[in-house]
């Protein structure tokens, strides 16, 4: 009786905050491609046919909006910017940021990501000579947070490092606890978590729009430089569209930020920290990767130029990112009415996407849990179908920042593999952990071995 009650109220909640992966992995492989999922009194679906897919996010995608309690729960951080928005607004804003991400323009950041790469290397370089582990999960962290800080912000983020550094870990938390928490104390209860949420919250806004009116000050003066020497802030703020010449206001800029700051270090950051631990469990891989840094770059410190030589790495970047995607769920609300097969999807439905479940199966991926790169080699992907391999979403919605992800994760792994071999310190079980992003279950210590010692 208490069960049934319990289900009544809370639907498939309980059983999905159990074991989410477990529970998705098993809901994906109904044949049928789609499973009704009750969270609460909403009906939502489990989608996994990569034709219903396609449908979501590319063929009827306007009639998916973003209008999901997921959302929801990040639209205090992020605000109203490309990632939480829909319509309009999405379609005005992601117009005038898209040439900021083009590829000729996200390589210019490349001297900066290698002079952070080669600075992280030093302090690894450190750690090693004393003995002492290395935290590749904080650390990953670290290297990302700073790199696309600086990316946004050149060299005016120096004053305010220090400051992001110590509020975002708070913020991240905070986000994450909201995300995986559909029932919690209303925001504005002053609660320990509340209060602390709204102290980082407030201080990273305030940096942020500093930074943002500090750059308004100098704007004749970024006018006058080549888009090549210009920040990524600078970039989004000179943005104009091309019909009406307006651009993006303070507001939009500030949210705009605040989705670069977390979407272009959190994701990244997890995707680093599963490649070190298959590396780890498959020593042979890192062996092969040694031996393609060696070939391709020799004994100097990689550079961009060298990214496109450097296939081996990349296809292990893949096949972590298939294993481990770092944004392993994410839901649309259906606006109208829709037909998924023979499924009718009613207004205000939830229609749930989970790339780990679709990536992990079997009816689409071979040994689906073998750590296997050969998947991606060039010319010969195992699965070509791009609504089945979904790190970094699909259809007009794809995540606008994939290139400059790639290019920062390929730099970052080529610097460090170039100079250290690296095996895990201990030997605990790690697994994955589903929050906001797909995290290991523990921090990930490294024992480090010079290459040339």
């Amino acid at each position: 009786m208490i069960k049934t009650i319990a289900r009544s109220i809370y639907g498939d909640l309980p059983e999905l905050i159990k074991d989410p992966l477990g529970s998705f992995l098993e809901r994906a492989r109904n044949p049928s491609g789609i499973s009704p999922v009750r969270i609460g009194r909403r009906q939502s679906y489990l989608i996994s046919d990569p034709a219903f897919i396609r449908r979501v996010l590319l063929e009827n995608f306007e009639n998916y909006d973003k209008e999901t309690p997921s959302y929801e729960a990040v639209q205090l951080v992020l605000g109203r910017g490309m990632f939480t928005s829909h319509g309009p607004l999405w379609k005005k804003n992601r117009k005038l940021a898209q040439p900021a991400f083009h590829g000729h323009r996200v390589q210019r950041f490349g001297p900066i990501l290698e002079r952070i790469s080669r600075r992280f290397a030093d302090r690894w370089e450190g750690l090693c000579r004393r003995g002492e582990p290395v935290d590749a999960s904080e650390d990953m962290m670290k290297i990302t947070l700073e790199g696309v800080s600086e990316v946004l912000f050149g060299a005016d983020i120096s004053e305010s490092s220090s400051e992001i550094n110590r509020v975002f870990p708070v913020v991240l938390k905070n986000l994450a606890y909201r995300v995986t928490r559909p029932i919690r104390w209303p925001d504005w209860m002053p609660t320990q978590r509340n209060k602390e949420f709204k102290e980082a919250l407030g201080s990273l806004n305030r940096v942020v729009d500093g930074l943002i009116q500090k750059r308004r000050q100098r704007l004749a003066e970024i006018e006058a430089m080549t888009p090549d020497a210009r920040d990524l802030l600078s970039t989004l703020m000179l943005a104009q569209d091309e019909e009406t010449g307006e651009r993006m206001s303070d507001a939009q800029l500030r949210d705009e930020v605040m989705t670069l700051m977390i979407a272009g270090h959190e994701t990244t950051a997890n995707a680093l920290t599963w490649v070190w631990y298959l590396l780890d469990q498959h020593p042979e891989e890192a062996d092969r990767l040694h031996q393609e840094l060696h070939q391709e770059v020799g004994d100097r410190a990689p550079t961009v130029g060298d990214l496109p030589r450097l296939k081996r790495l990349r296809m292990v970047i893949s096949e972590a990112l298939r294993m481990y995607p770092p944004v392993w769920t994410f839901d649309r609300r259906a606006i109208a009415a829709d037909m998924l097969g023979t499924t009718k999807i009613a207004p205000g439905d939830l229609v749930i996407i989970s790339p780990y479940a679709i990536q992990r199966n079997p009816a689409f991926w071979s040994d689906p849990d073998t750590f296997r790169p050969e998947r991606f080699e060039p010319g010969q992907e195992e699965q070509k179908n791009k609504f089945l391999f979904l790190p970094f979403g699909a259809g007009p919605r794809i995540c606008l920042g994939q290139s400059f992800a790639m290019m920062e994760s390929l730099l970052i792994m080529a610097t460090l593999l170039s100079r250290f071999r690296a095996r895990r310190w201990d030997s605990s079980p790690i697994k994955p952990r589903p929050v906001v992003t797909l995290r290991p279950s523990v921090p990930l210590l490294l024992r480090l071995e010079l290459k040339n010692s």
